[in-house]
């Protein structure tokens, strides 16, 4: 993990296999939770909203960080279409 994250006592790990994005004129809606292809379909479990710019400095973070993984091991494994 980061070594600059302070104060993480309260942080909740969840685990997340569905993404549903949706943005209005102000903000970006990020929604997570679990697929287990079961009849009722996904199960959201958390909502993230920030503004576009933090959007934007999110999706450079994520680029990187694959960039790195995928450098370190060679490849994206566990990936799903």
């Amino acid at each position: 993990m980061n070594e600059g994250f302070h104060n993480n006592a309260q942080v909740v790990g969840r685990s997340a296999n569905h993404f549903e994005f949706a943005f209005t004129a102000t903000e970006v809606l990020l929604d997570f939770g679990q697929a287990y292809g079961e009849p009722g379909g996904p199960v959201l479990h958390t909502r993230i909203i920030m503004t576009p710019s933090s959007a934007k400095v999110m999706s450079q973070m994520l680029q990187q960080i694959m960039e790195q993984f995928e450098e370190m091991t060679g490849s994206t494994r566990d990936t799903q279409s």
